[in-house]
């Protein structure tokens, strides 16, 4: 139960995990991946219920369909020879939620410690984002303890299936509410109050109100990690340092977004179905100092956005690039036999 759980967490500054090698100064090598389920949601890590149909036995099967399509996700980023994966944050349907019951947790929490290995066997990198209504800047006190609830429940799962700090919980700043300074302020008083979060907590830039810049020099202030969405940085552009950046993550591989503009753009700030082979590039160009990363394409497109960026890749003869993860789906059957079997 992370109600428990948390109490012994928030003991902990910085937990040293168990990382991938971030060597500065190195060879440029990109892991990709993409989020939360396919295109059709054919797989998908966020099957939920509704609110009024809350119960043991909804939350449950929901819960193991998640689990058995998180493993398949796995599987097909093996497969493909992807290196992380975002985890849908309803991967526990409203485990946040004051109804939730403390026995439904810890009847997750023996299923996913029973997964940790399995999970754990494919090398494929796992990372979470929260919807945009967990705000910590919020002036708001009672949307700023739904929101560190909402955090709670993401680093239980991630801390329950055993993952190092490389697994990070990736949030926005949130907004501005007439005066930034004061938003910043509130930002970095509720990681102050809550030193848990330094744990598994990275920041993003936005589209809209915080450049990379004015990220990173919180992050820096925090000592957190600084995720950087290319996609918001061309939407609200600054100039930033690339190795400060790297410095944020203490030796991990850093986590990246990319996406691209849709042909037709309905909203300020929409996602492509495709990520456009020239934004890669530009991508490339940006972290040209020969680091690591890992990069989450936020695609509507998905694994399709996927296959169809790693063709343009080998076409470009950029394929060297590609840094895959040393898994095979072949090596896992058995255990994967073992768990469906526990289910």
């Amino acid at each position: 139960m992370w109600r428990v759980y948390i109490a012994e967490l928030k003991k902990l500054c910085l937990v040293v995990g168990r990382p991938p090698a971030a060597s500065r100064g190195g060879t440029l090598s990109i892991g990709l991946g993409f989020f939360c389920s396919t295109s059709g949601n054919e797989l998908s890590t966020n099957h939920s219920i509704r609110l009024h149909n809350l119960s043991r036995s909804s939350v449950v099967r929901a819960f193991q369909r998640n689990l058995r399509d998180f493993i398949e996700l796995l599987k097909l980023s093996c497969r493909m020879g992807l290196a992380i994966f975002r985890l849908g944050s309803h991967f526990v349907p409203f485990a946040s939620h004051p109804e939730f019951q403390p026995e439904w947790a810890r009847e997750i929490e023996n299923t996913l410690k029973h997964s940790a290995n399995l999970v754990k066997s494919f090398g494929v990198r796992v990372t979470m984002h929260p919807a945009q209504y967990v705000v910590l800047n919020s002036p708001r006190q009672d949307v700023v303890e739904r929101s560190l609830a909402e955090l709670r429940y993401h680093f239980w799962i991630l801390d329950t299936l055993g993952l190092g700090r490389e697994s990070v919980v990736v949030i926005h700043i949130g907004g501005v509410y007439g005066d930034k300074s004061r938003a910043l302020r509130r930002f970095e008083e509720s990681l102050y109050q809550n030193r848990w979060l330094l744990k598994r907590l990275a920041i993003e830039n936005d589209e809209r109100y915080y450049t990379a810049q004015e990220v990173l020099e919180v992050a820096e202030a925090l000592g957190i990690p600084f995720v950087f969405d290319y996609y918001h940085h061309t939407l609200n552009p600054s100039s930033f340092s690339v190795d400060r950046l790297i410095s944020t993550w203490r030796g991990v591989v850093p986590e990246v977004h990319i996406s691209s503009k849709p042909d037709r753009v309905a909203r300020f700030g929409e996602h492509g179905d495709y990520v456009d082979i020239q934004d890669f590039k530009n991508l490339i160009n940006i972290f040209n100092s020969g680091n690591p990363i890992d990069v989450v394409a936020e695609a509507k497109g998905k694994e399709k956005a996927i296959s169809k960026l790693l063709k343009e890749i080998e076409r470009e003869g950029m394929d060297s690039l590609i840094r895959k993860p040393m898994c095979s789906p072949e090596s896992t059957t058995l255990v994967l036999e073992r768990f469906e079997n526990s289910l």
